[in-house]
């Protein structure tokens, strides 16, 4: 983790300055600028247990009992991340509640307040926004949710920003480093629904009812989360994919990976759709994303205990050593590079 030194401040900046001026996508896209910029900010303090690089932050001493803080946050931006012409403000203000209460759910935690601030542009109409909130907050009671504030400003698009805090006793936090050689990788859901849901509107054909609501109005997995994680290692949850997640999981464990293609549980209709449009069901399971279930690491003996709650989940591959590399196991026993997933800006 980088030491920040007071003292060092005129140098990096002088030196920022003076660097290339690249665009975002030259330099490998979302997680590449991220990498970069921690490379020079302050990221360790004496109360942050984790940082940059999970789910949600993890913050000590701020909550009563052997509870330590979290807190994530995400945007949504208009024709990014939802179109109004696809999208009601009712299924817009569930699928903006799911995604930050999902972060929470991988950190083994429990939500309990929410911030909301919106970019609006001036043209909104007011039973818009009333719609979004009431889905919102209909959401987050469903949750345990409480909205506590938040802000409001005019701008050139609209864009809706969550801040979301929780909680986590000390022996239910799951970090995305906690995951071990020889442990087995395992998701909650079959995959790939959202990502062949979006392809269809992509392409102007209508979604079957069960695609559509995968895609539309996700929900999460804070109804298993609880009990995987005190078995748990590392858990993660699938927002961009099940590749970059498994490569996210093994970047913080200093772990290699091995994921078996024919152990990946397929969303219903997602082969026939993955037919229809000449795409494969692995690239909507691998790099899709918003599936929104939870991929997460576990040993042997603790999976039999996990099995013992009546869980549904599918084993889909284990932790190697790092030496491995990360590969996809195809059924005729070729391995190729884990590689793919949704990457903004690259």
């Amino acid at each position: 983790m980088f030491s920040y030194r007071h003292q060092a401040v005129p140098k990096i900046k002088n030196r920022l300055y003076r660097l290339p001026k690249l665009k975002i996508h030259e330099i490998g896209g979302e997680f590449a600028l991220i990498d970069r910029l921690t490379r020079f900010m302050r990221t360790s303090h004496e109360d942050l247990v984790a940082g940059i690089g999970d789910d949600a932050a993890v913050i000590k001493g701020l909550t009563k009992g052997k509870e330590y803080l979290l807190v994530t946050t995400d945007m949504l931006v208009e024709a990014s991340h939802f179109r109004q012409d696809w999208s009601t403000p009712v299924q817009i203000g569930l699928k903006a509640v799911a995604c930050n209460v999902s972060d929470i759910a991988a950190m083994g935690g429990t939500p309990t307040f929410m911030f909301v601030s919106l970019s609006l542009v001036p043209e909104t109409e007011v039973s818009w926004i009333e719609s979004l909130y009431h889905r919102m907050d209909e959401a987050c009671k469903k949750y345990g949710v409480v909205i506590a504030g938040g802000d409001t400003t005019q701008g050139n698009m609209l864009t809706i920003s969550i801040t979301l805090l929780g909680r986590v006793s000390f022996e239910d936090l799951c970090l995305r480093g906690h995951a071990r050689h020889g442990d087995l990788l395992c998701v909650t859901g079959p995959l790939g629904g959202s990502a062949a849901g979006l392809n269809l509107l992509m392409n102007g054909k209508e979604l079957p009812e069960t695609i559509k609501k995968k895609h539309l109005t996700p929900g999460c997995r804070l109804d298993v989360s609880p009990e995987i994680a005190p078995l748990a290692g590392a858990m993660i949850d699938i927002s961009d994919g099940l590749a970059p997640e498994v490569n996210h999981i093994c970047d913080q464990s200093g772990t290699g990976a091995e994921i078996y293609a024919d152990k990946i549980p397929f969303f219903p209709l997602v082969k026939k759709i993955a037919k229809q449009t000449g795409k494969s069901p692995l690239d909507f399971a691998l790099s899709g994303g918003e599936d929104f279930e939870l991929l997460f690491s576990i040993s042997q003996k603790n999976l039999r205990l996990l099995e013992t709650k009546g869980i549904e989940i599918y084993i889909v591959g284990r932790v190697t050593e790092a030496e491995a590399g990360r590969s996809l196991i195809l059924p005729d026993g070729k391995r190729t590079s884990l590689a793919g997933g949704f990457n903004h800006f690259s």
